[in-house]
């Protein structure tokens, strides 16, 4: 489902045949693969609220996502994208692990209870220069 290619000799990152049964399945893989690169895994699992060896076994295929947290990768990894339009990583982190006076509460905890909404609220009226 997930290859990794090379290109002429540069390393290239995943690849997804869409033919092959089960590719709805990959996106959830390749947002995980992705958050696991810029978060690692120990805080990964800190953002999905699960235990710090599970992304790393949904990766290595050891077991699948369910349902609940797919959704969860997904949405993690798209609150993550847009914070990364606004930060490089190591501050993004610094935010998320932060206390946030609009949120009134760490952006990381407000991800895992209440989900992406408020958080991209948050990132949103930071972007527009909004006190946060």
């Amino acid at each position: 489902m997930i290859k990794k290619t090379t290109d002429r000799g540069r390393r290239s990152g995943p690849v997804v045949d869409l033919s092959e049964p089960g590719v709805a399945y990959a996106a959830p893989l390749l947002s995980l693969s992705r958050l696991i690169e810029i978060l690692g895994n120990n805080r990964t699992a800190e953002m999905l609220g699960v235990t710090r060896s599970q992304p790393s076994r949904w990766v290595r295929g050891l077991e699948r996502i369910g349902p609940e947290n797919q959704r969860r990768v997904l949405d993690t990894e798209y609150a993550l994208s847009r914070l990364l339009l606004l930060y490089p990583p190591r501050q993004a982190q610094i935010w998320l692990h932060s206390d946030n006076a609009r949120l009134g509460a760490r952006p990381i905890d407000v991800l895992r209870i209440h989900g992406t909404s408020p958080v991209i609220e948050a990132i949103d009226a930071e972007t527009q220069g909004a006190i946060v």
